[in-house]
């Protein structure tokens, strides 16, 4: 592409090439759909190609501008033309790209496999070189932190069989085990970094976890809370509310295996995470031990009664039911990724729909003419979906949907 004669480019006075329009200008109400698509397309295409320039900080400009538009915008026929391309760009910033570079391309990562009805592949070339960075304790902290969330992502949309996952969780726990405490031992301390880094990796964790049989969580729920409940006692509140959720978590698949499972040590958890529902510790901000709070009755409620959350998440016409911890957990996951762009995705991407069981989009928040899903490609996001579905619940659970 000529730089010289194009009228969406800038070069500054350091050589470093950068989209000049915001990617909210494709939103022209003068413009009718299809020429909003084309537009976008154009841009989309012109930033892809300032993304390969010399510059670090062009190409992170040109990564950004990638990620913007894939936030506003979910066009799938369009990005599975452009899938190697851009996957390509991620592999080379991820291997040469440096801080903020890292982090972008982590992130473009993720947004690209949404927009896919099947990232297996992406998920398969970037895994090992994400892992090898990730667990690389000589690496910059907050690129490990994106890439810990991009690779639980990934391997939650694209990782294949349950091996895979369990793989991915275990390279997860690893790095986030530090953070691990007990009555006995010293309680760890970590700059915020370091924290950051360990409650990406929990979480990424949690949201692979719900990919698991609720058989196969019951086998290893004592192990599993025993060392969550050290985490309870971090001194980073994000830790703290992520380990309570966690344990949310794997007790609801246990009861559900087995109504009658309590785990080891039940009087003291529960003792533990009453502490944390009425915290007045004036050590911890206000605002902090205000969330704590809030979010630890609700807890308590599901480790001690085995009582799910109730959460209503409205969007447009719709309404989305948080009313199982493995939802509550995947919804926080992908709308932390997807953030001001949750509910167009919600309302219209066919792979995460399928995820939390939408169903097609409504007619009036149909994706725009050229940008539907081909009859292809909604079945294999339906059977990718599916999948992950099937592979997240038991026999006992399937049972209570149905009633």
């Amino acid at each position: 592409m000529d730089s010289a004669s194009s009228d969406e480019e800038a070069i500054n006075d350091e050589g470093v090439v950068t989209p000049e329009e915001p990617i909210e200008q494709t939103e022209d109400d003068g413009l009718d759909e299809s020429s909003k698509l084309e537009q976008f397309e154009t841009k989309m295409k012109e930033a892809i190609d300032l993304a390969t320039q010399k510059a670090a900080a062009g190409r992170v400009k040109a990564l950004e501008y990638i990620n913007a538009g894939f936030l506003k915008h979910y066009n799938p026929d369009f990005v599975e033309n452009q899938k190697l391309t851009i996957c390509d760009l991620v592999d080379k910033s991820l291997k040469k790209g440096k801080g903020a570079e890292v982090e972008v391309a982590a992130r473009l990562s993720i947004l690209l496999a949404l927009q896919l009805p099947d990232s297996e592949e992406v998920y398969k070339e970037l895994r090992v070189l994400m892992v090898q960075i990730v667990t690389d304790e000589a690496a910059n902290p907050a690129a490990r932190t994106a890439l810990a969330t991009s690779l639980g992502g990934l391997c939650f949309l694209g990782g294949g069989e349950i091996s895979e996952v369990a793989s991915t969780m275990s390279i997860l726990e690893g790095i986030f085990s530090a953070s691990f405490s007990k009555p006995e031992w010293s309680l760890p301390a970590f700059p915020p970094e370091i924290q950051a880094l360990h409650y990406s990796c929990l979480s990424a964790w949690s949201l692979l976890l719900t990919l698991h049989s609720s058989a196969e969580v019951h086998r290893m729920a004592d192990s599993t809370i025993s060392n969550l409940e050290g985490l309870l006692l971090s001194n980073d509140v994000d830790i703290r509310i992520a380990a309570g959720e966690a344990i949310s978590l794997v007790l609801e698949f246990a009861y559900d295996h087995d109504e009658d499972y309590e785990p080891e040590g039940f009087d003291t958890l529960i003792d533990t995470i009453k502490e944390l529902a009425t915290d007045s510790n004036k050590s911890r901000s206000k605002r902090d031990r205000k969330e704590q709070r809030h979010i630890f009755r609700d807890i308590l409620k599901g480790v001690e009664e085995g009582d799910p959350p109730t959460e209503k998440i409205k969007f447009g016409q719709e309404t989305l039911l948080l009313d199982y911890w493995y939802k509550k957990t995947q919804y926080d996951w992908f709308s932390k990724v997807l953030a001001s762009g949750t509910n167009h995705h919600l309302s219209s991407n066919y792979m995460l729909r399928e995820v939390f069981e939408l169903g097609a989009p409504l007619p009036v928040f149909a994706t725009p003419v050229g940008s539907r899903m081909t009859k292809t490609q909604r079945h294999a996001a339906n059977a990718l979906a599916f999948k992950a579905r099937t592979q997240s619940r038991g026999k006992k659970r399937d049972k209570r949907m149905v009633v």
